[in-house]
Parts: C-alpha cells; sequence; structure tokens
C-alpha cells in the first residue's frame, strides 16, 4: 500500500514533464516558422522597393527623354520662327526697293490696292464679276432677307431715336433752366460786388481820415479795424469777380 502512491507521484511528473517538453516543441516550432515567414516578408519589401526604385529610374529617365525632345523641339520651332523673320524682312525689304527704283509702276499699284480697301470699290468689283453669276431668283432671296431685316432694325431705330429726342427735350429744359439760374446768380453776384466795392472805398476812407489823427490811442485802433476791414472786402470783392468771370466764359 505504501509504494502505490509513489508510483502514481512518479507518473504524474512523467506526465508534467511530456507536457512541459511538448509545449516547449511548439514555441520553437512557432517562433521558427514566424521567423520564416519574417524572412519571406523582408524579402518580399526588400524586392518591391527594388521594382520600384528601377519603376522610379526608369520614369526618370522617360522623363529626361521626353524633355530632351521636348527642348530640340522648342529649338527647332525658333529657329523656323527666326527664318521666317528673316524671309518676310528680306520680302520687305526687296519691295521697298522696287518701290525705290520702280515709281512709275509702285505707285499705279498703291493706288489700286488703297482703292481696293474701300468697301464701295469691293462691291462694284463684286457687282461686276461674281455678282453676274447669281441668278434672279437668288438675288430676289437674297433681297428678300435684307428688307426684312432692314424692317425690324428701322423699327428698333425709330424706337431708340424717340427714346434719344425724348431725352434731348429734357436736358435741354434742365440747361435752359440752369443757364437761367446762372444767369440770375451772375446778376445778383454783380449787384453784391457794387455793394461790396461801396463798402470797400467807405473803408478806405474812413482809413485816410483816420490816418490825420496820429497821437490819439483810439484813433490807431480805428485805423487798424479800418484796414483789415478794407483788406477782407478787397478780397471779397476779387472773389466775387472771379465767380462773375467764370460764368461770362460760358457765353451767359
Amino acid at each position: 500500500m505504501a509504494g502505490k502512491p509513489d508510483g502514481n507521484a512518479n507518473s504524474l511528473a512523467a506526465t508534467i514533464e511530456a507536457a512541459k517538453n511538448v509545449a516547449e516543441k511548439t514555441v520553437v516550432d512557432i517562433q521558427k516558422q514566424a521567423d520564416a515567414v519574417l524572412k519571406e516578408a523582408a524579402s518580399q519589401l526588400v524586392a518591391g522597393g527594388a521594382v520600384i526604385a528601377d519603376s522610379v529610374r526608369q520614369g526618370v529617365a522617360v522623363t529626361e527623354q521626353y524633355a530632351d525632345q521636348g527642348k530640340g523641339y522648342i529649338n527647332y520651332g525658333l529657329c523656323q520662327l527666326k527664318k521666317a523673320e528673316d524671309a518676310m524682312i528680306a520680302e520687305i525689304k526687296c519691295g521697298v526697293n522696287f518701290v525705290q527704283s520702280n515709281p512709275y509702276v509702285s505707285y499705279p499699284l498703291l493706288a489700286t490696292g488703297s482703292l481696293l480697301l474701300l468697301p464701295g470699290t469691293r462691291r462694284l468689283l463684286y457687282r461686276a464679276t461674281l455678282g453676274r453669276l447669281r441668278s434672279a431668283d437668288n438675288i430676289l432671296k437674297g433681297s428678300e432677307g435684307k428688307v426684312e431685316g432692314l424692317r425690324v432694325k428701322m423699327a428698333d431705330y425709330a424706337t431708340e431715336a424717340k427714346k434719344l429726342s425724348e431725352r434731348m427735350v429734357a436736358a435741354e429744359e434742365e440747361y435752359l433752366r440752369g443757364r437761367a439760374k446762372l444767369k440770375a446768380t451772375r446778376q445778383e453776384l454783380q449787384r453784391l460786388v457794387t455793394v461790396v466795392s461801396k463798402s470797400e472805398r467807405a473803408a478806405a476812407s474812413v482809413l485816410e481820415d483816420l490816418r490825420a489823427i496820429k497821437r490819439v490811442e483810439k484813433a490807431v485802433q480805428l485805423r487798424a479795424e479800418a484796414a483789415s476791414q478794407a483788406s477782407d472786402l478787397r478780397s471779397q470783392r476779387k472773389t466775387l469777380q472771379q465767380t462773375i468771370y467764370r460764368i461770362a466764359s460760358r457765353d451767359i
């Protein structure tokens, strides 16, 4: 009876030890698998980075290639433009030299070209050349459309002319009222200038009378006040005269 518990204990310990060994082996396997997965992922990342770097290098190379081609096209276009400018300047110079060396030929050509620029001359030439090829029906249809368009435009012109006439009448009436007001104002200003001139002469007369009295203190004070009043009246008269001249410059 005493040996049985020891056997059970030994069996339990063996079971625990076996479970521990299995657990440790399982952990080791899991670690190995994880390391393998991480290594695979790292290798994939490195490969992906290499692919991206290659793609970037290829893109940069293609961009540089297109940039070089674009520069070439631009240079070619500038070269062609310079050639065209040189050719145009050369033609202009040849034309000027021809005009200077052949005045009897160039002057009639210039006169003819000037006449062709006029719309009336172009209409006459068209009627004398291409206009004769038009049929009567085409002429009637074109004339009918033009007459209808002119009828609509004439109605619009009449409406616009009526509005402008009414506006002109109102502006004319306002102008006449303003002119009458300016005329009345000018007359009032002339009357005021006359009054101010009389007051200015009165102040000057008082000043002359007070100059005869030199040793009286009150006379000195009155003379200074009269001189100030005369100066102010003179300034007012000049300002009023300038305003009258401004109105008179408008023939009022």
